[in-house]
């Protein structure tokens, strides 16, 4: 690694950066954030790439310094919890060179979405959570993640019934993926939930919209089936049992899954009974064992 870099400034570049060597790691950083929906924080690079925090500090100063990933200038950081990086156009073109398109058919954020950037972290954490399970039981695999920017860009419009009125609504999830085991391939929706107050509307703008998409041919064409499930991820017991109400009240069965940040865990995720439906009074793991 080229000497000074600690001298180098942490917010702005500078003119002359210190010349680097693109390594193997440095190209699955890029195609990390890529894949992570165009963000990661500094503790989930540190977490996938490196053993100390200084190196990783050292190696994604180099990096920004260099114009292969971009960081907030020091007002946007004031506004975050902790340092993110996104690709700039150097790594963007890195990222496209090794999937054998052009730049112009990356789809690469060039900019977070400042308004959701926890949000978007959440997502990630609960991502490496579960990758990091499934690393722990190689029974189950990954087949495919799809992330949310891939709905916002071309979301499905559904219409569903509400108190004897017609509504629709655009389908956007936190992002699906669909796991294999034992031959049975079980298809999630992803649903983030990061505020403390109960919801009342929760019932009307996400579970009857939900529940009527996994029925929708929009939703076989999308994904070649009819089965889902909703996974809803959200900050205490209190929000928790409201939402089950509401899932009581529409009859959601097993089609909806709630959990809490408390819960979540590499060890529990998968196989443990840490999550409620509305169906059981019991919780249930996200996997059962006999499917």
């Amino acid at each position: 690694m080229p000497k000074n870099i600690s001298k180098l400034p942490k917010y702005g570049r500078v003119v002359n950066p210190p010349a680097m060597r693109l390594t193997q790691r440095d190209t699955h950083i890029l195609e990390a954030i890529h894949a992570y929906d165009g963000i990661l924080s500094f503790s989930q690079i540190q977490h996938l790439f490196f053993s100390g925090k200084s190196q990783a500090e050292q190696r994604l100063k180099l990096l920004y310094q260099n114009r292969y990933i971009n960081r907030p200038d020091v007002n946007q950081r004031r506004r975050l919890p902790e340092m993110v990086y996104w690709l700039d156009k150097r790594g963007a073109e890195v990222v496209a060179s090794l999937q054998g398109i052009p730049l112009r058919e990356l789809g690469w954020r060039q900019e977070p979405r400042w308004f959701q950037v926890e949000h978007d972290l959440a997502v990630n954490d609960f991502r490496l959570t579960m990758n990091a399970a499934l690393v722990k039981n190689p029974e189950i695999s990954l087949e495919s993640w799809i992330p949310e920017s891939e709905f916002w860009s071309y979301p499905d419009t559904i219409t569903y019934a509400y108190n004897s009125h017609t509504l629709k609504r655009n389908i956007i999830p936190d992002g699906y993926f669909m796991l294999s085991h034992n031959r049975l391939r079980i298809r999630y929706l992803l649903e983030i939930d990061r505020s403390t107050e109960d919801n009342p509307r929760f019932l009307r703008e996400k579970i009857l919209p939900g529940m009527a998409y996994l029925k929708t041919q929009a939703y076989e064409n999308r994904f070649g089936h009819r089965s889902g499930r909703w996974l809803v991820i959200t900050t205490g017991e209190r929000r928790l049992r409201n939402m089950l109400l509401q899932a009581k009240r529409a009859r959601t069965e097993g089609l909806f899954y709630f959990t809490t940040y408390a819960q979540l865990s590499v060890e529990s995720i998968l196989l443990e009974p840490i999550w409620r439906r509305a169906d059981r009074d019991d919780l249930v793991p996200l996997i059962f064992v006999d499917e």
